[in-house]
């Protein structure tokens, strides 16, 4: 493992940047892990806040909407395909809840029972939750990728402009 320590220039603060792997391995791994589970990405790379920030909340966003819609009415890939696409983003928070659908409807046909229908608006919202929750973990997993690639720090310091880390 390869520790180098870099005098970080205008702000004269010493970091520490481990370079055991490169980052054409880092970046796809951070990606997938941000994908699987929000923020895993980010707690790999080291951003340890910034990864629990965003677990919580993408996953709070998630599971809210399904709090919100029934679990019958939010998340379904074959009823609502489009939304379904927006879902998948957050890994296995949406497989878990097709997961928890596929449960609660085999019961219900088992059991001769109506599915359990929650109001057209409440399914609806849960549904917008769900779905912009999945698409903010995109964008999380666009951030940690560009966060595993250390030449990214690089070029913004070098641009005129100072850039945004």
């Amino acid at each position: 493992m390869a520790i180098r320590v870099v005098l970080v220039p205008c702000s004269g603060v010493l970091r520490l940047i481990d370079q055991s792997e490169p980052s054409f391995i880092k970046m796809p791994i951070a990606g997938i892990l941000s994908w699987i589970v929000p923020g895993l990405g980010h707690i790999y790379l080291g951003h340890r806040r910034r990864g629990l920030i965003l677990l919580v909340m993408i996953t709070a966003t998630f599971w809210s909407g399904v709090a919100i819609g029934s679990v019958q009415g939010t998340v379904d890939p074959t009823e609502r395909k489009l939304w379904f696409f927006a879902q998948i983003g957050t890994g296995v928070n949406a497989i878990s809840a097709v997961i928890l659908n596929r449960i609660t409807t085999r019961e219900d046909r088992a059991n001769n029972r109506k599915p359990v229908v929650t109001n057209w608006v409440a399914a609806e919202v849960g549904v917008h939750y769900t779905g912009v929750a999945g698409l903010l973990n995109i964008l999380v997993i666009f951030d940690a990728v560009s966060r595993a690639d250390p030449s990214r720090l690089r070029r913004s310091r070098a641009s005129p402009s100072g850039g945004f880390s």
